[in-house]
């Protein structure tokens, strides 16, 4: 009785843990296909609160604010989606098994387009956004966005450094020839 009853209980805790991983597998996947681009992060939505509070913004402008975000954010996940298919369809094209130039053509149109739209659209929000501060908050808004962009920066340069010490350590190694590492891998093996 107790082994049936120790028996369910595995049972039933296996598969909360496995439904606890699908969530958090779906819930991954959601947020990397939302691809950001790096002047618009400032404006999003998610973001907006902290941003309102740093920059003081009043309750008149907070309701513009939000106005905005809700006459903008339908066109932009349109324009993403748009992009990304756009990508994919001129990834497909150039990876054809006979590929067919006219079409790789209209395929990075297609693809220059879609970029193109979302990038009026940032320039959009941006000019609406600056229409609703004051010259003050413009001014602290363009600070914020100086600090991001030095964070960002710093960011890039010490990931490159990274990679650049781990290509000099490569460089340094002495290069083998296959014959050589097959040799130092039966060297390197244990004896039976």
């Amino acid at each position: 009785m107790k082994t049936k009853t120790t028996d369910v209980l595995i049972l039933l805790l296996t598969i909360v843990f496995i439904l606890a991983c699908a969530l958090v597998s779906v819930q991954a996947q959601t947020s990397t296909q939302q691809p950001q681009t790096p002047d618009a992060t400032e404006t999003q939505t998610t973001q907006a609160p902290n941003l309102q509070t740093q920059l003081g913004l009043t309750p008149d402008q907070i309701q513009k604010w939000r106005a905005l975000n809700q006459e903008l954010r339908p066109q932009e996940v349109a324009g993403n989606l748009k992009v990304r298919e756009a990508k994919r369809a001129l990834s497909e094209a150039m990876e054809a098994p006979t590929p067919n130039e006219d079409l790789i053509k209209q395929r990075a149109k297609e693809f220059a387009d879609a970029q193109s739209a979302m990038t009026q659209l940032q320039v959009l929000r941006q000019a609406r956004v600056l229409q609703i501060l004051t010259p003050e908050q413009r001014v602290k808004l363009k600070e914020i966005k100086e600090k991001i962009q030095a964070i960002r920066q710093n960011q890039r340069q010490s990931v490159n450094g990274l990679n650049q010490r781990q290509r000099q350590k490569r460089s340094n190694a002495p290069q083998l020839s296959p014959a050589e590492r097959r040799a130092l891998r039966r060297q390197q093996k244990p004896l039976r």
